[in-house]
C-alpha cells in the first residue's frame, strides 16, 4: 500500500479533529436557541459564542476550499502558504491554531518551494472566482442559519406573549 502524501494527511487531521459544517453551526445557533430567554440579559455572551460559531464556519469552508486547489495543483501545504492564500483569495486569514495543527510539520527546515509572491499571486489569480463562489455560499448558508435562529426567537417570544 502507498504511503500517504503529505496533503492527504494534512487532510485526514482536518477532517478528523476539525470538521465544522453547515449543519454543525445550525446545530450551535439552535443550541443557542434553545437557551435564549428574555428573562436573563445574556446578550454578549450569547453573541460571542455565535461569533466564534461563524469564524469556525469560515475557517472550515476557506481550508475545504484550499484542499480543492491542492488536489488540482501540486501544492507544498505549510501554515505560511495556507495562511497567505487565504488573505489572497478571501481577505481572511482564518483560524491560526487550526492552519498549524492542520499544515504545520514538526522539525521541518527547508521552505515551501511555493512560498514566492509570484507563484501565489499565480494561484490566487487562476482561483479567484471560484473562491468568490465559496464565499457566497458560505455566506448565504450563515445568513440561511441566522434567518432560522431569528425565527425561532420570534416563535418564542409570541408563544411567551399573554
Amino acid at each position: 500500500m502507498a504511503e500517504e502524501s503529505r496533503t492527504e494527511q494534512s487532510r485526514a487531521c482536518f477532517y478528523r479533529n476539525f470538521k465544522y459544517t453547515r449543519e454543525h453551526l445550525a446545530r450551535d445557533y439552535q443550541a443557542e436557541l434553545q437557551l435564549y430567554s428574555d428573562d436573563s440579559w445574556e446578550y454578549p455572551q450569547r453573541a460571542a459564542r455565535l461569533s466564534a460559531a461563524v469564524k469556525r464556519y469560515k475557517t472550515y469552508r476557506m481550508l475545504c476550499f484550499i484542499f480543492e486547489i491542492a488536489d488540482s495543483i501540486d501544492l507544498d501545504l505549510t501554515p505560511l502558504i495556507v495562511k497567505r492564500l487565504c488573505m489572497r483569495l478571501f481577505a481572511r486569514s482564518g483560524s491560526q491554531d487550526i492552519i498549524v495543527a492542520v499544515f504545520g510539520q514538526k522539525g521541518r527546515q527547508h521552505r515551501s518551494r511555493d512560498n514566492t509572491p509570484s507563484t501565489l499571486d499565480e494561484i490566487a489569480d487562476r482561483y479567484r472566482l471560484a473562491a468568490h463562489s465559496c464565499q457566497a455560499s458560505t455566506l448565504s448558508d450563515i445568513e440561511s442559519v441566522k434567518r432560522d435562529y431569528q425565527a425561532g426567537i420570534r416563535k418564542g417570544r409570541e408563544q411567551a406573549a399573554p
